[in-house]
């Protein structure tokens, strides 16, 4: 068994391709898309935790999408999700529903949440932050990364790959901190 992470798919969300600039024509080929993508790298075997704003459509139709899409599948509420009518609903595909989660894969602690944060539990004693809801339009912060479909090519991320990134991102925010920290001199 394997852990993936995403979010922000918003299958059925036409405007999402025109907002985030996403290669499709259309809704019905975005989904197709996003399908595919998550079915390449998920076993049904796997667990996937989805960060929020899953999709727009009805219960039903969310429910049907659920069952095509590989994995355990665990839902980190997001604003989107609440206009399906998700909010305090168990659908059926769902393993569970939350609004923030503390869990540890592969021996590594994360916080997860749909929204990016300063500060998260656990945060100074190593503990990741998982999050989406910004589409790749904002710097991570040290020891955190997003997870949305635009940052990740609409593909499920396993925590060895995000580990990687959260590594790289901390060596460059660290350089820019110590350029920009100092607002101004001790006089």
């Amino acid at each position: 068994m394997r852990t993936f992470f995403t979010s922000d798919s918003h299958f059925g969300h036409d405007n999402i391709i025109r907002h985030c600039k996403r290669p499709f024509q259309d809704g019905a080929q975005m989904d197709r898309a996003l399908m595919d993508a998550w079915n390449s790298v998920v076993s049904p075997g796997d667990v996937v935790y989805h960060l929020g704003d899953f999709s727009l459509r009805p219960a039903e139709t969310i429910q049907g999408l659920l069952k095509n899409l590989h994995g355990t599948k665990h839902l980190i509420v997001g604003n989107h999700d609440r206009t399906t009518g998700m909010e305090g609903c168990r659908l059926q595909g769902w393993a569970s529903m939350r609004e923030m989660a503390k869990i540890s894969v592969d021996g590594q602690s994360v916080f997860l949440c749909h929204y990016p944060m300063r500060e998260w539990p656990g945060m100074w004693q190593g503990t990741v932050h998982l999050y989406g809801h910004v589409h790749g339009n904002l710097q991570p912060m040290p020891g955190s990364m997003e997870v949305s479909a635009d940052v990740w090519g609409g593909k499920p991320v396993q925590m060895a790959e995000i580990l990687g990134a959260v590594a790289l991102f901390d060596a460059e925010s660290e350089k820019q901190q110590r350029k920009s920290l100092r607002l101004r001199d001790w006089d």
